[in-house]
């Protein structure tokens, strides 16, 4: 009778005891990356799969593009001698390069023509080179000073004769670049120019009774626009 007992009671033991084990017998495989699953495995062999949740990424930015440094120009004025005895006006233009946000460098020529000091008819050809200081060019209205020599070569109608005249000399002056664009300016200085006559004719230019002079100075007002590439 005991036997008949004791063997279900021993099959039952071995039965529960080797489930416990099963259920003890867990493995976590751990991911090599974060956007891998957890795999748990038990056994008798079930595969359990645990979804990890994957943490967005932020979006790098596309990096600025950097500011484009305009260093040559092509400048344009319109501009003249104002006065009581003198009304002379023209067109220049200039080759402009500027190396730094702070200066720059004009070459150029123009044409001017109209009525000098003794209300003769008078032609100019002048070629120049100046030297321009910007105060502020972060600002879209910048201030320059502006420096530089001179030649100029002069056609002018006598009562009698054409004279050619040849000039050595230089102008100063200040004005207000008005920058609307990256690649476009508007601009109006005003500049002193002296000068003297060093052509081979000896008679003087002005004479006044026993007085003469081959030297001779003015203002030029010039309205101008700039484009820069």
């Amino acid at each position: 009778m005991i036997r008949f007992v004791l063997l279900p009671s021993l099959a039952f033991a071995l039965v529960f005891g080797s489930t416990e084990a099963a259920r003890a017998e867990v493995v976590v495989v751990q991911p090599n990356d974060q956007s891998s699953p957890v795999i748990v495995k038990t056994k008798p062999p079930t595969v359990v799969v645990v979804e990890r949740q994957t943490v967005p990424q932020p979006q790098a930015q596309a990096p600025t593009p950097p500011k484009r440094d305009r260093k040559l120009g092509l400048h344009f004025d319109v501009g003249g001698t104002f006065g009581p005895q003198v009304l002379m006006g023209g067109l220049s233009g200039a080759l402009r390069f500027r190396p730094k946000e702070h200066v720059a460098i004009d070459l150029g020529s123009g044409y001017f023509a109209g009525n000098d000091y003794q209300g003769f008819y008078r032609t100019e050809i002048p070629l120049t080179a100046n030297a321009l200081f910007f105060v502020n060019p972060q600002h879209k209205a910048q201030v320059y000073f502006l420096l530089g020599p001179g030649v100029s070569f002069g056609r002018v109608d006598t009562y009698d004769e054409l004279r050619h005249m040849t000039y050595i000399g230089g102008q100063a002056g200040m004005g207000l670049e008005l920058r609307l664009a990256p690649a476009f300016a508007l601009n109006v200085d005003v500049r002193g120019v002296l000068r003297h006559r060093i052509d081979n004719d000896p008679r003087p230019e002005f004479f006044d009774g026993t007085r003469s002079t081959d030297t001779s100075g003015g203002a030029v007002l010039a309205f101008g626009a700039t484009f820069y590439f």
